[in-house]
């Protein structure tokens, strides 16, 4: 690289002395819509400077547009009708059908005509020669951190060839350095000083400096230099605001280096530009706006484009957008649609979503919870950010599918190594209502009924199946009165103590009739089994077995019947 030169000298392109100043103008603004990429622009402009000048410069720059937008026909009848206005040692026109043969690919031809046009020049026309090296360049253009010439036909070393003798006539046109830039660029790419001291002349000598500075940020990305590249990007648009390349450079940039609302922000202004963006551009923009959580501005612009664009992840990216808007309908409908087409490509998040999506619905004609528990089952498997199996658990039990809430919540046990209190307690809950049909699930009940307990020593629902659990736990009579009746009683004490004593009507209705049995059968405690009776006479002056608790115990002995707990 080179040290910036103080001498600042302005090249308006390659355009010869003897155009009048007015159409050189015109036609470097043209060019200037061009580099720009608003190619209807630059052609209509060109079209119309044909019209009103029909001269072999406004023929030939015509030509010259339709080669960069891919129309080599159309160039090639612009060159034949240029060439008789072609001057005798200035045959520019006649270059531009040399140009066009060695672009199709017809190599004998291009020679044949571009020898001719050398002879005729005597080698010495800067504009002739430049065009020359810059066309075999391929047209280089910059996609992301490479340089990609436009045609298949190029090559890097005839292009320094010719623009080197372009420039040994012209050391401060500053277009031939920039061309001879993207000519070392392409003839170098691991190595972008060469490129980059090419274009540093090209932006001492150029009035417009967002082409070099576009470039070099461009060779600065390859080398991984981020924050050089996007200076440079900025710098170019400081020198031009609608130079539409640079916007959609950083936009690129900004997504690489994780900077999204960047990102996004530069691609709507890329777009803003562009003449006819193509739907994968639109849909690039609309990826850009999700990752930088603008969903409804990612909704619009894929919406647009999802029949042209053909990926399934368009699915994913709508069906997660409208979750944020919470468009559960159109979510589930998208990430359903996702799943089917790319069933490997899904991710925990769109189980999760979906499930969250079924929870929230207004659709009552679905079993949509049993939908939401299979949804975020599939999810709980990798999501790292919360334990879903304990939500999962918690909804099968409401569910009554007891089997699945001992399975998620041992699930979530071995993959976070840990169990809430809440996910313990469910599981305790599914287990004391499989023991209906397995006994043995009894003890389990109590056993994370247990370690609830030990964080929540004063939990009322836990301490009264504590007290279930022991009792039909145990086969002999006698150690079922022994486990369950201290939980029984700690029960009944924390209810009162609490004041919740009408909350649990029901059980402590069962409670106090199963301690006045145990009182009155088993430890013979006439005083005990008073209390009990008297607190269930106040709790439930309607229930008949309570007033005939009462007159048991005033005629000794009592004998009265229990209910059991259940």
């Amino acid at each position: 690289m080179k040290k910036p030169l103080n001498l600042l000298i302005v090249s308006l392109f390659w355009l010869t002395s003897g155009i009048l100043t007015a159409q050189a103008q015109d036609l470097a603004t043209a060019l200037q819509w061009l580099e720009r990429g608003q190619t209807e622009k630059a052609s209509q402009q060109l079209q119309q400077l044909l019209q009103s000048q029909p001269t072999a410069q406004t023929y030939f720059y015509n030509g010259y547009a339709a080669i960069r937008t891919h129309h080599l026909q159309e160039a090639g009848n612009f060159f034949e009708k240029g060439m008789i206005l072609d001057e005798k040692r200035h045959p520019l026109n006649k270059a531009g059908m040399g140009i066009v043969a060695m672009l199709e690919g017809r190599t004998t031809d291009a020679e044949r005509i571009l020898a001719e046009v050398m002879k005729e020049s005597k080698g010495k026309d800067v504009e002739i020669l430049g065009r020359i090296g810059e066309a075999y360049t391929g047209y280089t253009q910059v996609i992301n951190d490479t340089d990609k010439p436009m045609y298949a036909q190029h090559n890097a070393a005839k292009a320094i060839e010719y623009l080197e003798q372009a420039l040994k006539r012209d050391k401060k046109n500053g277009q031939l350095w920039l061309a001879l830039g993207d000519a070392r660029a392409l003839s170098t790419p691991s190595n972008g000083g060469p490129a980059v001291t090419a274009y540093e002349y090209a932006l001492e000598f150029l009035a417009d400096k967002s082409l070099p500075n576009h470039r070099i940020g461009t060779i600065y990305w390859a080398g991984k230099s981020y924050n050089l590249a996007s200076d440079f990007y900025r710098a170019a648009l400081r020198a031009d605001s609608l130079y539409a390349p640079s916007y959609l450079q950083l936009a690129e940039l900004n997504f690489k280096t994780n900077r999204y609302k960047e990102a996004a922000a530069a691609m709507n202004k890329y777009l803003a530009l562009a003449e006819k963006p193509d739907a994968q551009l639109r849909y690039r923009s609309g990826q850009f706006d999700y990752l930088a959580r603008e969903y409804a501005r990612a909704v619009q612009k894929i919406e647009q484009v999802k029949n042209e664009v053909e990926t399934p992840v368009k699915y994913r990216l709508l069906g997660r957008s409208y979750f944020s808007l919470k468009d559960y309908d159109k979510t589930i409908e998208n990430l359903k649609t996702f799943l089917e087409k790319a069933p490997d490509k899904a991710e925990g998040l769109e189980y999760k979503l979906l499930g969250r999506a079924y929870q929230n619905i207004s659709d009552t004609t679905i079993a949509k919870d049993s939908i939401a528990v299979f949804y975020l089952a599939k999810a709980a498997t990798t999501d790292t950010t919360e334990n879903l199996y304990s939500e999962v658990a918690e909804m099968s039990y409401k569910l009554k599918h007891y089997e699945d809430v001992v399975k998620y919540v041992e699930a979530g046990e071995k993959r976070f190594h840990k169990s809430s209190v809440k996910d313990k307690f469910w599981l305790a809950m599914a287990a004391y209502k499989m023991g209906r049909e397995d006994s043995t699930m009894y003890l389990k009940a109590d056993s994370a009924f247990a370690a609830v307990q030990e964080s929540s020593p004063d939990h009322l629902p836990t301490i009264l199946y504590r007290a279930k659990s022991n009792y039909y736990g145990y086969a002999n009579q006698d150690t079922a009165y022994v486990k369950s009746i201290p939980f029984y009683e700690r029960f009944v004490e924390l209810a009162y103590t609490k004041k919740e004593e009408q909350k649990f009507k029901y059980d402590m209705r069962i409670a106090l009739k199963y301690l006045f049995s145990y009182y009155t059968s088993v430890e013979i405690n006439p005083e005990k089994a008073l209390d009990v009776a008297q607190k269930g006479r106040a709790l439930d002056p309607a229930d008949k077995d309570f007033n005939d608790m009462m007159a048991q115990l005033n005629n000794r002995p009592p004998n009265p019947s229990f209910s059991k707990p259940q």
